[in-house]
């Protein structure tokens, strides 16, 4: 039912990739985590929430509160391991349902949608000081993307503090639109306005995605740089439109049925596989 790219690279200037990212059609779950830069095992940590979210939502909890269960396991690995103690990280993910997603956030990991009509509207609010400033009227949005507090988050995964929360907003992906995930390696180095020029010509998800990670890149590459892009599959769009109409009813539903089968069921299995692994390795590791 839909299309994605995801893709993360280093940047120019860090030694190590703390980023994450899921990208889980079968469960409808796309999610980029940034571990927090300059604290311990951000790496880790953006791998323990995104796969603590992953195995959540394939256990049938709601994103919500997936991500409220990473928080908790990040904090409890930070008591119980004192060599990881102090780790975190940001996450935005969106899980669907049909095409109804939901969206939550924690940090300052973004999610925009790209409409049809080439507009882009940024769905998340970032938890950083550059943003309550802007709430305060204290500085323009424009100056906030180069506030020296951009970088300072008031929220992350797996720090405890007493207004910590979990941001969420819903609603319903349309034909043509696209939903865009990412690391504020992407956002911080990219404006909005550079973002949306990427779309332009119809070009294919990963035409897109590449020439996004290329564009941060020549700005600097300051950061890890993380980004999954998803959109509906035209070819369930197009078999979902002429279930629609009359005829046929039972021939289009077996078309819409058997779209996609052979060549991804293997690599599901593959990906169950590899999550499974992970999980239990983690949890081994906490116990």
């Amino acid at each position: 039912m839909f299309a994605s790219v995801a893709k993360s690279h280093i940047g120019h200037v860090r030694s190590c990739n703390e980023d994450s990212f899921i990208e889980n059609p079968e469960l409808g779950l796309w999610l980029v985590a940034d571990g927090v830069g300059g604290s311990a095992h951000g790496d880790f940590a953006s791998q323990v929430v995104s796969q603590t979210i992953e195995r959540k939502i394939r256990l049938g909890s709601t994103l919500k509160e997936a991500v409220e269960d990473a928080h908790l396991t990040v904090m409890k690995l930070g008591r119980d391991k004192p060599e990881v103690s102090g780790m975190a990280s940001t996450v935005v993910a969106v899980h669907f349902k049909g095409t109804h997603y939901q969206i939550c956030w924690v940090g300052d990991s973004r999610a925009y949608l790209i409409s049809q009509n080439d507009d882009i509207s940024q769905l998340t609010v970032d938890h950083n000081q550059a943003q309550l400033l802007v709430e305060t009227g204290e500085i323009s949005v424009e100056e906030a993307r180069l506030h020296p507090s951009q970088r300072v988050l008031i929220h992350a995964v797996g720090v405890d503090d007493a207004g910590w929360k979990v941001d969420l907003c819903e609603g319903d992906l349309g034909a043509g639109e696209r939903l865009l995930l990412c690391s504020d390696g992407l956002s911080g180095e990219i404006e909005d306005i550079e973002i949306l020029a990427s779309f332009n010509q119809g070009k294919p998800l990963k035409i897109i995605v590449e020439g996004l990670v290329d564009k941060a890149l020549s700005n600097g590459g300051s950061d890890n740089i993380t980004l999954a892009l998803v959109e509906l599959d035209r070819q369930s769009v197009n078999a979902t439109n002429l279930d629609m109409a009359p005829g046929s009813a039972d021939t289009k539903a077996n078309q819409v049925a058997s779209i996609g089968k052979p060549q991804s069921a293997l690599k599901y299995m593959v990906l169950g596989v590899v999550a499974a692994l992970v999980v239990v390795s983690i949890a081994v590791w906490v116990a």
